[in-house]
């Protein structure tokens, strides 16, 4: 067995009910707040739950509540600016990655200055060199989907450009997490069903990753298990709080599985799709997945096998090669039984596009395409792309 290591920093409180909980455990972490949210938390009643409670614990508090899906680079200046205007010393992001991701990139460019431009791709602090620790992040999930409360990653829109890269460091990961399952109890059927298909990507690329660590590995599959046996039941009983509570467990761990081992071409491929077309991030990567397991499957045949064996149980008794190579069918299988079939022609990607795709993924995601186990050069993604069309 190789030698590896992990951290898990952020200190996480999960269950039903556990928002409850903030603000005891936000004592200490700062004293006047910048929470991020959307005005969906704000009509359901959480943004004022996570204020009163964050105003118990003795913080001041300010609020902003217009984040939006894919969140661009030119909204992270505005917060901020909101931030150091009030002289605030944290940041929570309540919601999906949308909110949490921009929340962790406020408390990394409020602490060290410039603006969010300048710390992606090609900017000026992009290598994260002599960064200074972001101020305190509190990350409040509403979503089962994304694992942004247990990464060190951003994800922010450069609308210029139309990229849409991670950036990452050790500072970014939350000092304090909450995963209450109650709060994904409202979540619409196609919000539930995309985040479901996100941590299942999650952790099937982490399995496949040159940097999976056996404990990496059972994270991935316990992650992949618990979404197949309890997404079809969420979708359908959205009420259903175990199955609920088993999807956002799932979610947490792939998102530690993540930054343990990273996401691969899947995810670099995707990022690039969501950035040109604003296509929601879990069917870019519904798209692109099953032609990256056709191409890639040879590469480890016992790691492919043991992802087809655990997506469709009737391959299980293939020898491993065979099944191996079933596995882009094994997962076309899952997302048509979750209703999550597409095509890249179907997020608005033409032909055409391509070339720009490629250019954006390599210059965007290069990370994760060379921790594929496969090696990925440009005209290999041309013809992933081709073949998801």
């Amino acid at each position: 067995m190789n030698t590896f290591e992990f951290q898990i920093p952020t200190r996480v409180i999960f269950g039903a009910g556990s928002l409850n909980q903030l603000g005891e455990a936000a004592k200490g972490i700062g004293t006047k707040i910048l929470v991020i949210s959307d005005v969906v938390m704000r009509k359901m009643g959480y943004l004022d739950r996570v204020c009163d409670q964050l105003r118990a614990a003795g913080m001041d508090v300010v609020v902003d509540d217009h984040v939006m899906p894919n969140p661009i680079a030119r909204y992270v200046d505005d917060m901020v600016r909101l931030f150091l205007d009030e002289s605030c010393d944290a940041v929570a992001g309540l919601g999906g990655g949308s909110a949490m991701d921009t929340a962790k990139a406020v408390g990394l460019v409020a602490k060290n200055g410039g603006e969010m431009m300048d710390y992606m791709p090609g900017g000026s602090r992009a290598s994260m060199a002599e960064i200074e620790p972001a101020y305190p992040i509190i990350a409040i999930t509403t979503t089962a989907g994304t694992g942004s409360e247990a990464t060190k990653f951003a994800v922010i829109t450069n609308p210029e450009t139309r990229e849409k890269p991670g950036i990452g460091h050790e500072s970014l990961f939350a000092r304090l997490a909450i995963v209450d399952p109650e709060l994904t109890l409202t979540l619409p059927k196609r919000v539930t069903t995309a985040t479901g298909v996100d941590v299942l990507f999650h952790a099937i690329e982490a399995y496949l990753s040159k940097p999976a660590t056996p404990f990496t590995d059972l994270l991935a599959r316990q992650a992949i298990e618990l979404v197949l046996g309890n997404l079809e039941t969420a979708i359908r009983e959205p009420e259903n709080l175990e199955a609920r509570s088993r999807l956002s467990y799932a979610n947490t761990i792939a998102g530690v599985a993540i930054v343990q081992a990273t996401t691969v071409a899947i995810h670099g491929l995707g990022h690039a799709v969501s950035g040109a077309t604003n296509a929601t991030h879990g069917l870019t990567m519904a798209a692109i997945g099953p032609a990256y397991l056709d191409y890639s499957f040879d590469s480890e045949p016992h790691r492919y096998a043991t992802i087809a064996g655990l997506l469709d149980e009737s391959t299980r008794n293939l020898p491993e090669e065979e099944r191996a190579a079933r596995a882009g069918d094994a997962l076309r299988h899952v997302l048509k039984r979750f209703d999550s079939s597409v095509s890249l022609m179907d997020l608005g990607v033409t032909e055409d596009m391509i070339p720009e795709l490629v250019e954006s993924a390599f210059h965007t995601m290069k990370d994760c395409i060379d921790a594929s186990l496969k090696v990925v050069n440009p005209e290999d993604a041309a013809e992933i792309y081709r073949v998801s069309l």
